[in-house]
């Protein structure tokens, strides 16, 4: 009984790393399978440290790949920074514009619910007290 339970903890717990770590390992921007995806994307003159670079888009393999003298090399945006719209004033919290206002949560809900878990946690430990005490 005690190792099939170790064993659901086990994976459970390889489960939820799997399910936090695939976020991480997804690409924040564009593999291209031709030059042609690319320059559709505006992506020209890719060098090597280029993450969008791939040896089969460097046809002549010097190191650029989808070259194009008519345009500029644009690199990927550093890490963290997100490009903004200037027409966006302020980013939606989610749903449609309902013309209602959302009042913030109040913190109390939280410090109920945190509350309410302590005194599980001690009614558990005294049922677990007596239990011991009449088994004595």
């Amino acid at each position: 009984m005690k190792k099939s339970a170790a064993g659901a903890a086990l994976v459970a717990a390889v489960g939820f790393s799997a399910l936090t770590a695939a976020p991480a390992s997804a690409l924040s921007f564009p593999l291209f399978e031709t030059c042609d995806a690319a320059a559709g994307a505006g992506v020209h003159n890719i060098p090597v440290g280029d993450p969008r670079y791939t040896a089969d888009l460097d046809s002549d393999s010097d190191g650029v790949a989808c070259e194009n003298a008519d345009y500029a090399y644009v690199p990927l945006p550093p890490v963290g920074d997100v490009p903004t719209d200037p027409q966006v004033e302020q980013m939606p919290v989610g749903g449609a514009d309902t013309g209602v206002a959302v009042a913030p949560e109040e913190p109390t809900a939280g410090i109920a619910a945190l509350g309410l878990a302590g005194l599980a946690a001690v009614t558990g430990g005294v049922v677990i007290a007596r239990r011991r005490t009449a088994r004595a």
